[in-house]
């Protein structure tokens, strides 16, 4: 049985006639690319903050553990493990961040390294509300 299938077919410049199906088998494939690419480059971008603050976090809770002697006066090893989260803590200050990762590890530094003096009223809490709502979601 012979069958004639009259599809609409869209003439390019060149005179070859493409069917609408076949466009967009192109472009279904083509976005299949492109989203396993993005991937691939989304993967690839590695923002340093997180590392730092995570570094930071323990050089800061080893010298509040270590870096003291019997009397509460801060040893060469406690001045030592000072001068390397200084260190991060001007990286973290002077990074921009280029992950929502990055920006909640400074903004999660921000808040571990002040007190609440540190702040005009309501700043503070409103830090940890932008911060929460990176982390779960805006609706």
């Amino acid at each position: 049985m012979n069958m004639i299938h009259n599809h609409a077919k869209i003439n390019t410049s060149r005179g070859n006639p493409v069917s609408r199906r076949s466009i967009l088998g192109v472009a279904g494939g083509s976005l299949a690319a492109f989203m396993a690419g993005a991937t691939k480059v989304e993967a690839a971008i590695h923002d340093p903050i997180p590392d730092w603050f995570a570094e930071w976090t323990r050089l800061r809770g080893e010298w509040t553990d270590k870096g003291h002697d019997e009397n509460g006066d801060e040893t060469a090893y406690g001045e030592g493990l000072w001068v390397q989260t200084d260190a991060l803590e001007v990286k973290m200050s002077t990074t921009k961040a280029i992950t929502l990762e990055g920006a909640q590890a400074q903004l999660e530094w921000m808040l571990a390294d002040s007190a609440d003096a540190d702040f005009q009223r309501g700043h503070r809490e409103a830090l940890v509300l932008a911060l929460d709502a990176m982390k779960g979601g805006v609706n």
